[in-house]
């Protein structure tokens, strides 16, 4: 998938096997390293639920191992059985399609797989979602066994791409890997054979490439590959090569074990160093294990390649390393659980990692020798791949055991994570996790953080906790506390008003490491009285957000602040763990936005139109704008013009236009004619069967007959019929500001 293509790996016991992930990243998504920070928290409610246990040849319990955005859908895949908003659940199972901004479940997607689904593609003209996995059939298709081409608005098959995959020994075909680079679809996975939609079928190993625009297959490029499946696959499309990773031993007879580089012209082995994917993804130096290279992407200028036993590598694209980078070493100086790289997406110059890591990365000498530059990490992460640094803001709070197997960057810049977290900033998530961009208020020139009480330590401590660079796992201990009930903060200086939406807070997370309890978050537009707890509850300028011991240990905490505030003042309480005088913590963001405080342009009202029940107003158009009448809200336009009807003749009405910017207009208008007052009936007339009323006319008018209502009249006349003979009457004439007329009449004999 070009520039920000994925792919995955797992473990199936002592058998280290992969999945792999196609996403595709449009040039407006493209991210900064300089600029970008993500709220840790989900943007979406929806997700998926469920896990098949999959064969015996795909047992990792991870739900989600695809995400592909196919216009304003991200379609996903993976080993789940059903959708699921927390409220409401719908089974659909191993593929389902979301709406890209709201997150929302399309139902109207709903293909009928019937197994786990691996890797997904789209053609350049969107029109189809290809689909890789270990699924028997699609739809009721047999002849879709492991791969299909499907409608991404509803999940029909395609008939005009009949595309066909399998095995000579009757085993399950498993495609785990798809790229797309010009009229070519590179498939790799488990297969012996490939069926073209000429119905031709040519025998291959593991590796395929068809045309996207006849669904044929390319006879002549068909390089063998032996000793183990192909689990990811990446086109480098400055150089003509693609990349291969994967527990395989051999590539075109040649022993290139864990990773390879074949030529997009003949299908030969490229120019490289062949023990390149045992010498970083071996960590036993066992050739018989199945380390090998699982996630792939690339840019123009960059490969990212990521494997088991635990490293991801930033490299140039004649694979000289510029950085290594490896999770949870398991020895004393770096504890954790898991390691082995997942998924690999890049945008712009940023590469986000996944990984199955709960612990520290470690950023290793090119020799592969240990560095002491640990930093925590959990299950996603970000690198510069112009430098190979490890970006510090990037620091999500995932839960989980499997950890994300599918990333993707969206049109808004949101990245999608698919994962087996249930929570992330502390908020529920449902496997499907959507991280959008938020504006970091502390990263910005001129914002201050100051310790109250005094520091044990220099003031710069305090700045490092709002650097958002988690690398130092900054601390700051030791302080005497100045008053009963009161705890060491450090109080942040915004420089000026902002409109605060959270204060996100990470715990330090190095030897001495204390989890978030009773956080208490302060926020006011005035600089704060005092340290009083007391005090500042009761001062109405100050706002709190607090979160009790009881809520339990945490990494990270999101709260939401959500008020206009220059000053923040953070405390964490550890004295209910029986530590005196210490406050610790790693970093600190505040999000929210600068205040507008330019004046909206005043609305013009161009003219007005009134007869005896009814005004017209007329503006300058500007969008939406509500209408009030005597200050009761009747209607909203949007084109400069609204008519109120109903009205009373003679009667003044007070207008304020608004839009939702704050600009309004305020006009006084009156209707035509005198004001209502008594209804005069001037006659009657009757006859056998019917009563005929009349009165001055004023507009409209409720006729009542014998206290019910029999109808309306805006011309001053009325004729009640079909009545008995001989019979009385009692009619009452209605304004609609309550004046009555009564009259009695009765019909002649």
């Amino acid at each position: 998938m070009g520039q920000s293509r994925v792919f995955t790996a797992l473990t199936i016991a002592a058998v280290l096997v992969a999945s792999v992930l196609a996403a595709s990243t449009p040039a407006s998504a493209e991210l900064s390293s300089d600029e970008t920070f993500f709220d840790p928290k989900p943007a979406n409610s929806w997700g998926v639920d469920g896990l098949d246990p999959g064969s015996g040849n795909f047992q990792y319990f991870s739900p989600v191992f695809a995400l592909e955005e196919i216009g304003d859908t991200m379609v996903v895949g993976g080993k789940f059985l059903e959708v699921t908003n927390g409220s409401e659940s719908h089974s659909q199972p191993y593929l389902a399609a979301f709406d890209v901004d709201s997150g929302d479940w399309l139902p109207a997607f709903d293909p009928d797989v019937t197994w786990s689904v691996f890797d997904l593609d789209s053609d350049p003209a969107r029109n189809r979602v290809f689909v890789g996995g270990e699924f028997p059939s699609v739809n009721g298709d047999t002849d879709a066994a492991g791969f299909a081409a499907l409608d991404p608005a509803t999940g029909e098959l395609d008939p005009t791409f009949d595309v066909k995959v399998g095995t000579f020994g009757g085993e399950q075909p498993r495609v785990h890997s798809l790229d797309i680079s010009g009229d070519w679809l590179y498939i790799g996975g488990f297969f012996s054979w490939i069926e073209g939609s000429d119905g031709e079928r040519t025998t291959v190993s593991r590796l395929a490439r068809v045309s996207l625009s006849t669904g044929i297959v390319d006879t002549s490029w068909t390089p063998p590959v032996s000793g183990g499946s192909i689990w990811a696959l990446e086109v480098d499309e400055v150089q003509d090569r693609v990349l291969l990773g994967g527990p395989f031993r051999t590539v075109n007879t040649t022993s290139t074990a864990a990773f390879a580089m074949v030529e997009i012209a003949t299908g030969e082995l490229s120019d490289y160093d062949t023990g390149f994917g045992l010498t970083y993804f071996d960590q036993r130096g066992d050739a018989s294990n199945y380390d090998f290279a699982s996630a792939i992407a690339v840019s123009d200028n960059r490969f990212i390649i990521g494997g088991q036993e635990h490293r991801t590598l930033v490299t140039d694209l004649d694979l000289n390393v510029l950085s290594v980078h490896r999770t949870n070493r398991f020895n004393a100086a770096n504890s954790g659980r898991g390691g082995d790289t997942q998924a690999i997406e890049i945008s712009g110059n940023i590469a986000f990692v996944a990984c199955h890591c709960w612990g520290q990365i470690n950023r290793e000498e090119l020799d592969l020798t240990a560095t002491d530059e640990f930093t925590d990490v959990r299950s996603v992460y970000a690198l510069n791949i112009d430098t190979g640094e490890l970006i510090d803001w990037f620091q999500p709070d995932f839960s989980g055991t499997a950890g994300p197997w599918a990333l993707n960057v969206d049109r808004d810049g949101c990245l999608w994570v698919g994962t087996d977290a249930t929570q992330s900033g502390q908020r529920p998530a449902r496997g499907v996790v959507k991280l959008c961009q938020a504006n970091n208020l502390v990263n910005q020139p001129g914002v201050t953080a100051v310790l109250n009480p005094g520091p044990a330590s220099p003031d710069t401590d305090a700045e490092l906790a709002i650097d958002g660079d988690f690398r130092t796992n900054s601390s700051i201990t030791d302080f005497a506390i100045s008053q009963p009930g009161n705890t060491p903060a450090i109080t942040i200086d915004l420089g000026e008003v902002r409109d605060v939406d959270e204060v996100i807070l990470w715990a330090r997370t190095d030897e001495e490491r204390f989890d978030l309890r009773n956080v208490i978050v302060w926020a006011s537009p005035e600089p704060f009285p005092n340290n009083n707890h007391g005090v500042l509850r009761d001062d109405p300028n100050v706002s709190v957000t607090e979160i009790p011991g009881s809520h339990g240990a945490k990494r990270s905490l999101t709260l939401g602040v959500d008020t206009e505030a220059r000053y923040i003042r953070v405390e964490i309480d550890f004295r209910d763990l029986g530590i005196q005088d210490v406050f610790q913590l790693a970093e600190i963001a505040v999000t929210g936005s600068e205040i507008d405080a330019s004046e909206p342009d005043p609305i013009t009202v161009t003219s007005t139109f009134q007869s005896r029940d009814r005004i017209v107003l007329r503006w300058d158009p500007r969008g939406p704008v509500d209408i009030y009448r005597d200050g009761e809200l009747i209607g909203s336009d949007n084109d400069g013009w609204y008519t109120d009807t109903g009205l009373t003749p003679g009667t003044s009405y007070d207008y304020v236009l608004e839009t939702p910017a704050g600009a309004t207009a305020d006009i006084t208008v009156s209707t035509e004619g005198e004001p209502a007052g008594e209804i005069t009936l001037t006659s009657t007339f009757q006859s056998r069967d019917r009563i005929v009323l009349r009165w001055d006319p004023r507009g409209p008018v409720d006729i009542y007959r014998d206290g019910e209502l029999i109808g309306s009249d805006n011309d001053g006349w009325y004729t009640d019929t079909g009545l008995t003979p001989g019979t009385a009457h009692t009619y009452s004439v209605t304004t609609p500001d309550g004046t009555t007329a009564d009259v009695e009449a009765t019909t002649q004999p």
